[in-house]
């Protein structure tokens, strides 16, 4: 790897809202430090986003067109999004880097399977990705803020818990939970953080309604590692048939769950595309406390 010495290009993409910086570098010659990486990703002193992802080629072995580093905007590294992978797809398949239709990326989280089933250069694209079998681990009842959940740690490439309310909770009280302040909490009690999901079902076997609260990004307006987990989660539960709608804050996001593994499919829209200069990049980072 060799630092920045140019114009750093990104395009910057969002799934839901859940938005993304995307670094395509299939020469594999760009090296971020972290407070470059926190820089870009700040609201405030840089471009902007929930998440930045650094494509660089895949291994020689490998049947994948690329593979993907996640970062958090808080500078640590994540293993696998949902939403991000599409917006990763989206600016794949765009620069002509990944074809229209089926292909697969590398990630910390495993092999990616991704279809796209837009055309190439649509401002908003349509994008299915194999998320995997999550792995479902305890559940216990919890009592939060006088609130009795059933929490179910999942885990499907990154940690999730799920909170399911055990008495039926009315729409208006669930979007008055307090996430801002309960998600930091809850996940201070797990080494390494976790992702914290809370969903009600509508009861019609089809739909859930999410929040959540991302480890290393805080509250976004969509998840999808989140959307699957707690699908999988509530199927298990015999809340939700295998084909579910999950109402994130940003839109909806569909899941299939098959004997396999889980499908996600949802939008991603290019919004820009950005030029960076080294001595600007580095202007950046001397503000990251």
């Amino acid at each position: 790897m060799i630092k920045l010495d140019k114009e750093l290009l990104l395009s910057k993409h969002h799934g839901l809202g859940n938005d993304f910086l995307v670094l395509l570098d299939m020469a594999g010659i760009i090296s971020l430090t972290f407070s470059e990486i926190v820089a870009l990703l700040d609201r405030r002193i840089g471009v902007g986003a929930d998440g930045l992802m650094h494509v660089t080629p895949a291994l020689a072995d490998s049947p994948s067109v690329a593979r993907m580093e996640l970062y958090n905007s808080d500078g640590s590294r994540a293993e696998m999004s949902g939403n991000g992978v599409r917006c990763l797809a989206q600016a794949l398949i765009d620069s002509g880097a990944a074809p229209v239709g089926p292909f697969s990326v590398d990630t910390d989280a495993g092999v990616i399977e991704i279809e796209s089933h837009s055309s190439f250069d649509d401002p908003i694209a349509t994008i299915s990705v194999g998320m995997g079998m999550p792995k479902v681990y305890e559940s216990v009842e919890r009592r939060i803020d006088g609130v009795e959940y059933l929490a179910v740690r999942s885990d499907i490439g990154n940690p999730h818990l799920v909170l399911i309310p055990r008495q039926v909770m009315a729409k208006e009280t669930f979007m008055r939970l307090d996430i801002a302040l309960l998600g930091p909490k809850i996940e201070s009690e797990y080494p390494g953080g976790m992702n914290v999901e809370w969903v009600i079902p509508d009861g019609n076997r089809r739909e859930l309604l999410l929040r959540v609260w991302e480890r290393g990004a805080g509250i976004t307006q969509a998840c999808g590692t989140g959307t699957t987990a707690s699908s999988f989660v509530a199927h298990a539960l015999g809340l939700v048939d295998d084909v579910v709608i999950v109402h994130n804050p940003g839109g909806d996001l569909s899941v299939r769950i098959t004997a396999e593994q889980c499908y996600l499919t949802g939008p991603a829209q290019k919004v820009c595309e950005v030029a960076v200069t080294a001595s600007q990049l580095s202007a950046m980072a001397a503000l990251v406390k």
